[in-house]
């Protein structure tokens, strides 16, 4: 029976094909958003363990994103190819970041109070543009704080198709939008919360501790049995210990080093 970590990684890349245009180098699996060139939404991940001389796979792999001019970029549970990390230091791919990988069972969930004057809407594919928009507005300006973003239409439809039966969850103070995170859609029990963000006049408000609350309580009503999320800081970790969540695993995020861009530490409060 696969273990916890090959359960989550795998949920990792059906999650991935599911949301993402699908391209295999073997031995890797390339993701293309289809329109957005943002960094974390266009990576490869490992098919499995990793051995002998890769060079011509990442060759191609390469190829793959310079077609769709996408940075290449790579996003997987360390443990699970633990030779992979040398292997791409030598062909000239440089450690972006490393993420700790967490998990909160029902079990484990321990539900937080929501601070004064928040207040939550849950999205879906029948919420409208409206929210829809701020949503998409709130979440990538609280990744890239000096980026004045402003969502397409084409990303406001491809947003609420993507959610399926997934769920967006849209925190608002004084009808301001001020948080956000989403739950991707359940497999075999699994989900992850991802992209829970908190615009900067916001933040040290508890708002993203009272945000992964509900979106957990959201996913485990919804017959979720373990949600995952990563984390790169180790405050953002402490935040997420708060509602339950524990670490089980790391997950390695690798970059061409001929590109500087890097994707955005997540901010969670």
């Amino acid at each position: 029976m696969p273990s916890l970590i090959e359960r989550l990684q795998s949920y990792m890349r059906s999650s991935a094909a599911q949301r993402y245009e699908s391209v295999p180098v073997p031995p890797f699996t390339a993701f293309f958003h289809a329109f957005d060139p943002l960094i974390y939404l266009n990576y490869a991940i490992p098919d499995g363990p990793i051995s002998g001389d890769v060079s011509e796979p990442l060759r191609r792999l390469r190829a793959e994103f310079q077609a769709r001019r996408r940075v290449p970029r790579f996003e997987y549970v360390s443990e699970l190819a633990p030779a992979l990390a040398d292997k791409l230091l030598a062909a000239g791919f440089r450690q972006e970041a490393e993420a700790r990988v967490m998990v909160c069972t029902r079990e484990s969930f321990t539900p937080v109070e929501v601070p004064e004057g928040l207040e939550f809407s849950l999205l879906s594919p029948g919420s409208s543009r409206e929210d829809a928009r701020a949503f998409c507005n709130t979440g990538r300006r609280a990744f890239a704080v000096d980026d004045a973003y402003e969502a397409s239409e084409e990303e406001l439809s491809g947003f609420l198709k993507d959610l399926k039966e997934g769920r967006g969850v849209l925190g608002r103070v004084a009808g301001e939008p001020a948080v956000v995170g989403t739950c991707t859609p359940p497999s075999e029990g699994i989900a992850e919360l991802a992209g829970v963000g908190t615009l900067e006049r916001f933040r040290k408000r508890g708002f993203g501790s009272a945000l992964t609350s509900r979106a957990a309580r959201e996913a485990f009503d919804g017959g979720v049995d373990v949600l995952f999320l990563s984390t790169i800081t180790e405050e953002a970790g402490r935040i997420y210990e708060r509602v339950g969540f524990r670490f089980v695993t790391r997950m390695l995020f690798y970059v061409d080093a001929a590109h500087p861009e890097g994707a955005p530490a997540p901010v969670s409060d």
